[in-house]
């Protein structure tokens, strides 16, 4: 049972694909239909502080989690076919992104600069130190964390000389917010949401560790986040050449649509999780034939097969809008977890996954996806009609992802009802029972519905409740690649 207590909204941003060229194919006119929120319960006993979200969630058929039905209804608005990003126009977003200046995504090859460094470790450390200062964090018991581990959340201002060395996890390996391998809980004490958990570096990605922090504790960081991980990950050795320091950073890679197996020279089984990415063998000084790929073992870097080469694809391949959503709903049903809590995915992770998939990068964090690239702000004042105009608008000429604090969707597009519908991957929304009224403060007469997926699902969740509806929180539509018209968004 997790409790009466309402766990935080812990969703995040919004970002779009956009093409090169003006699709041939205008957009529809469609008129905002009328959707009603989901039936509040009708006496006290009905209104549980929590409950499991249906098998289906309200205002979802069958059909709407279904690839087929989206190729159709996208096919309706834009061209399926036509390339979304180029490969040009992909590397220089990769560029931009991946700039120092960004502090969203870290560049594996480059020098490692401590001073930056030594900035992001006291920034880290003076956020967690404040939060224990005001009560904010506890223990997984409840307990309030003892004056000595506060201070080993002090900021440190100076660091050893730092021993960079590039390796590749072999396992998941929990990347730490702070200098513990304790978690750190709000008052709710809900293990899933541990503070103390920045990311999960999923299998076969490469880690710069970047020095010895205690027995306990390595300090270091993969392409897209920096912390604490325990001293006793499974991490491959060094690599010592450049050809694969550069394969396991900069690819080509392959990509599994699926769990699967790679058979190594050696005639071994590597078990190979999907939408992990592999570095292509191919071209590599004339090495490897098609398919063929580069996997990490604790001896070392070694070549390998994968068994159903029709369960992997090239992150190469062109960047359409049809083969964009096939991958996408490959993710569907697939876990949520906050920091990839039990190897789940939360909003933004579902995302930059995704977008992994075609070389594109994005960076971790929901706050972060908001602004990398070009954003139109949708501002408080905006009428729903106005609001799902200017996404419309977007979605003719791109890949559009919404976003309001603290999440991130990718709108899929209208039902044939009208119903505007996003995939992503959330934990709860909150339904408002009879009786609730807007002074109401929250959490009173309404029920915290546990969805703990990525799932489809239209925006009117969470219509009458403390927290809002998704369409009402929108603040965000982000273009990566072209921006789109200007549009007339008054009244």
């Amino acid at each position: 049972m997790r409790g009466a207590a309402l766990r935080t909204a812990l969703l995040g941003a919004g970002l779009v694909l956009a093409g090169c060229g003006e699709p041939s194919v205008r957009p529809q006119e469609v008129q905002t239909p009328e959707v009603e929120a989901p039936e509040p319960a009708a006496a006290e006993s009905e209104c549980p502080a929590s409950a499991p979200a249906p098998a289906s969630l309200p205002g979802v058929r069958p059909e709407h989690d279904t690839l087929e039905y989206w190729l159709e209804r996208t096919a309706a608005v834009t061209e399926l076919d036509a390339e979304v990003l180029s490969p040009g126009a992909i590397a220089e977003h990769n560029r931009t992104i991946g700039a120092e200046s960004v502090g969203v995504r870290y560049d594996l090859l480059a020098p490692v600069q401590a001073p930056r460094i030594v900035e992001a470790v006291d920034r880290r450390l003076a956020y967690l130190s404040g939060k224990l200062a005001a009560g904010a964090y506890f223990r997984a018991d409840g307990t309030v964390p003892s004056e000595e581990e506060a201070a080993a959340l002090a900021p440190v201002h100076a660091l050893p000389r730092l021993q960079p060395e590039l390796r590749v996890a072999l396992e998941p390996v929990p990347v730490h917010c702070g200098p513990r391998l304790d978690g750190l809980f709000t008052a709710s004490l809900d293990a899933a949401f541990d503070r103390n958990l920045c990311s999960v570096i999923r299998a076969q990605e490469p880690v710069q560790v970047l020095m010895q922090w205690s027995d306990e504790l390595l300090l270091a960081r993969s392409g897209y986040v920096l912390g604490w991980i325990p001293a006793s990950s499974g991490l491959s050795p060094a690599l010592t050449s450049r050809e694969e320091r550069e394969a396991f950073v900069l690819g080509p890679w392959m990509v599994a649509s699926r769990d699967g197996e790679a058979r190594t020279a050696q005639g071994e089984l590597r078990r190979i999780p999907f939408a992990s990415r592999a570095p292509l063998l191919a071209g590599r000084g004339g090495k490897g034939g098609p398919g063929e790929i580069l996997v990490a073992t604790e001896r070392g870097v070694v070549e390998a097969s994968p068994v159903d080469a029709l369960a992997w694809a090239p992150t190469g391949r062109s960047l359409t809008r049809r083969q964009f959503l096939t991958d996408a709903f490959r993710y569907r049903g697939q876990l949520y977890g906050w920091g990839g809590y039990h190897e789940g995915r939360d909003c933004s992770r579902f995302l930059m996954d995704l977008f992994a998939g075609f070389g594109v990068d994005l960076p971790r964090h929901s706050s972060d996806q908001a602004v990398a690239g070009e954003v139109i702000e949708v501002g408080p004042g905006l009428s729903e009609v106005e609001r799902l105009k200017v996404i419309d608008r977007a979605h003719w000429r791109g890949l559009v992802l919404l976003h309001f604090p603290n999440h991130i969707m990718l709108y899929l597009g209208r039902d044939e009802g009208g119903v505007p519908m996003a995939l992503h991957s959330f934990a709860e929304y909150l339904v408002p029972c009879e009786g609730r009224t807007a002074d109401m403060p929250a959490g009173e007469r309404e029920t915290l519905v546990h969805v703990d997926r990525i799932q489809v699902s239209n925006l009117e969740l969470g219509r009458g409740s403390s927290r809002t509806s998704f369409i009402e929180r929108i603040t965000k539509v982000t273009v990566v690649g072209r921006r789109p018209l200007e549009l007339e968004t008054s009244g």
